[in-house]
């Protein structure tokens, strides 16, 4: 039987979202929240927007990544808003709704609305990795974690 991270759109998902969020699939399968995400993401989209977004991940990790972001996804009138909305939801566990205008242009769905996805979620957003952070009252840092010095960001030092 085939699970949600052995298929090709989900690891088409996975791939698309690395390149959004700058983390790589691994550590965004790490986060245990990848089938949840893919799950909500598919609820919301409809089918033909679901495939269109897919469909450029095969040119992903070939190229220049940014360039094809904000040129195939960032700058687009239907993409775009959806991209924007999946970082969101990476790095803070939280769907956003997509505006009016684009329900109105693309299809609106009863499953588009502000919700945190888990409490799993919260806690592994990337946003808490990304700042060098815990997040407050879900995970201790431990005693006197304030009189140490903070771990480095990611990509500083280099």
């Amino acid at each position: 039987m085939k699970t949600h991270d052995d298929t090709p759109e989900f690891q088409a998902f996975l791939t698309v979202s690395a390149a959004l969020t700058g983390y790589s699939s691994a550590e965004l399968q790490g986060t245990g929240c990848a089938g949840e995400y893919w799950h909500q993401f598919r609820q919301v989209l409809p089918a033909e927007i679901l495939e269109e977004f897919l469909s450029h991940s095969h040119e992903l990790g070939k190229q220049d990544d940014d360039r094809i972001m904000r040129q195939t996804y960032l700058s687009d009138k239907c993409l775009g808003p959806l991209s924007r909305t999946l970082i969101q939801l990476w790095y803070t566990g939280q769907w956003v709704p997509l505006s009016q205008e684009w329900r109105e242009s693309y299809g609106a769905s009863r499953f588009d609305v502000v919700k945190i996805i888990s409490t799993r979620s919260y806690k592994e957003g990337l946003v808490w990795d990304a700042i060098g952070a815990h997040p407050q009252g879900a995970k201790r840092q431990g005693f006197g974690a304030w009189g140490l010095e903070p771990p480095k960001q990611r990509g500083a030092g280099k």
